[in-house]
């Protein structure tokens, strides 16, 4: 159920951020220019005691931030925070075209304090963003990512 609405509001935000996409502006990822990216997943870490091992507690509430570099420092391009059941998307239209660069960018998380007994630097992960599939739509090509590898 919540699920649902959440594919509904992403979608909703999909339509809207094509329609404002500035068609001069355009990245182009595989040869192909693209006019939307998603970037999306969960947050989540495992329990490893015991009786729980296996089990996976969601990151709720955490700040996730697209970040991009620009020469030594990196610039915030989008923000989102991630929802009870640790969900997270940010969806990019082309006025983002110009900072957006999957190689340059990656997602900058701040886990609460309490999250999963993890005892973190700042309570700070850096995660590289992995290019899916590129999805061909009605308003153009859409460049679906998730996050990759995560560092301190």
């Amino acid at each position: 159920m919540a699920f649902s609405s959440v594919l509904s509001f992403i979608a909703f935000l999909f339509v809207i951020g094509s329609m404002t996409s500035l068609p001069a502006q355009a990245l182009v990822f595989n040869n192909l220019t693209i006019s939307s990216s998603i970037i999306g997943g969960t947050l989540s870490c495992t329990n490893t005691s015991i009786t729980t091992n296996g089990v996976f507690s969601p990151i709720s509430n955490a700040r996730i931030e697209l970040r991009c570099r620009n020469g030594s420092k990196s610039a915030l391009l989008s923000a989102t925070t991630s929802s009870l059941l640790g969900t997270y998307s940010i969806v990019l239209n082309m006025t983002h075209a110009l900072a957006f660069d999957p190689s340059s960018c990656f997602l900058q998380v701040s886990i609460p304090s309490l999250t999963c007994f993890l005892s973190l630097p700042n309570a700070t992960l850096r995660i590289s963003l992995v290019a899916l599939d590129v999805v061909q739509s009605f308003f153009g090509n859409v460049l679906f990512l998730v996050g990759g590898s995560v560092s301190l």
